[in-house]
């Protein structure tokens, strides 16, 4: 069986309400979708959701780099040329890993499908029974912060998030604010999204621990491994690397430098699931936890990762809370807005509606 054909959709996700964070605030959700068709008649779908801030890729430069570089490199290829797509797609263009992504998840899907097996079993196989999401609360002056933990604690979410980054003593009052609205057992967890200096992420660090912070995720800046592994080293509170680690590479940085204590691997950020269960491996070798991340994605992107998040044991942690935060979806979802429950249908389990992608599109190309 080979590739026959790829289409390439630019579609907008509405969100519910605006997504703040230390460094932008999104209003919708730029996505590109992509599907790849065999000869046998199969169907994968991809994604890309790409953060200019994080990968420098946006939505037109990912749209011309999938379709004019990338996909026609798969017409008439196997479709379990997974490998191969890496390596020619490395040689054809560098960085650029949301777009590499979108054609990554789309070859899983479509070999798992061919195989007739769930992806996860591609992955290495079920390993958890499911995957438990986090509320993740928009940056906000406290008291709404507080106000939107106490009710995600009364929806029955286990773990709560909050994005924050732009003033450590605000943020210090709201992880306080925050961490008295809850639940005493539900698990709170901080992103500051390369908000603080490394001075100040210490000083907030200090004066969050008697509010039981599990982890702080990326303090400093992008740019500064070096002052991320400072902190790591300086504090007992547990750091996640997040922004900086973009593939193997820079997970092998993080376990030289002892830079973090936990790591956020997206698949928008590391070319997809291919390098990304290879730097969940690194991570158990080097006795680093892992985390499941997202781009705030459709349930295209967000399955994938949580496919891969239910084959590791070393994926201990996710935010794949993309599908909970959009207003319309181009699938439905397994399980509800507090966690994930995978069948054992083949490929990423669900189906596309191919309705709703033509009416979310903005435009379409079609590469045979």
């Amino acid at each position: 069986m080979t590739i026959k054909k790829i289409t390439v959709y630019g579609i907008r996700l509405p969100l519910k309400q605006p997504f703040k964070i230390a460094y932008d605030t999104y209003e919708d959700i730029e996505s590109i979708l992509v599907k790849v068709e065999s000869s046998s008649g199969k169907v994968g779908w991809g994604e890309a959701v790409v953060d200019q801030h994080v990968s420098g890729e946006t939505w037109q430069s990912a749209r011309q780099i999938i379709a004019r570089e990338l996909a026609p490199l798969l017409i008439g290829k196997p479709v379990d040329s997974i490998g191969y797509f890496h390596h020619v797609a490395e040689l054809r263009i560098r960085h650029n890993p949301s777009a590499k992504a979108a054609l990554d998840i789309a070859l899983h899907d479509l070999l798992a499908r061919q195989c007739n097996v769930p992806l996860y079993t591609l992955l290495g196989g079920r390993h958890h029974t499911r995957i438990e999401l986090p509320c993740v609360i928009s940056m906000l002056d406290p008291e709404e912060m507080a106000r939107q933990a106490q009710d995600a604690c009364k929806r029955g979410y286990s773990s709560i998030k909050i994005k924050l980054g732009d003033a450590p003593e605000l943020d210090i009052e709201r992880i306080a604010k925050v961490r008295e609205a809850m639940k005493p057992d539900v698990k709170l967890r901080v992103d500051a999204n390369q908000g603080w200096s490394a001075k100040q992420a210490l000083q907030v660090i200090r004066q969050a621990a008697p509010y039981r912070v599990d982890w702080f995720e990326q303090p400093v800046s992008i740019e500064n491994l070096e002052a991320l592994a400072r902190i790591t080293g300086a504090t007992d509170a547990l750091i996640m690397a997040d922004e900086p680690i973009h593939g193997v590479r820079d997970m092998l940085e993080v376990i030289r430098l002892n830079a973090a204590d936990l790591v956020n691997i997206k698949l928008m950020k590391s070319g997809g699931l291919h390098a990304a269960r290879t730097m969940a491996e690194l991570g158990l070798a080097a006795d680093i936890p892992c985390q499941i991340g997202s781009m705030v994605e459709s349930s295209v992107a967000t399955l994938a990762g949580a496919h891969l998040a239910m084959a590791h044991c070393n994926i201990v942690a996710n935010d794949m809370v993309g599908p909970a935060m959009i207003s319309d979806d181009v699938a439905v979802m397994p399980g509800n807005e507090t966690h994930i429950e995978l069948s054992d249908n083949p490929g990423l389990g669900v189906e596309v509606d191919d309705a709703k992608v033509q009416s979310l599109s903005v435009f379409e190309e079609r590469i045979d």
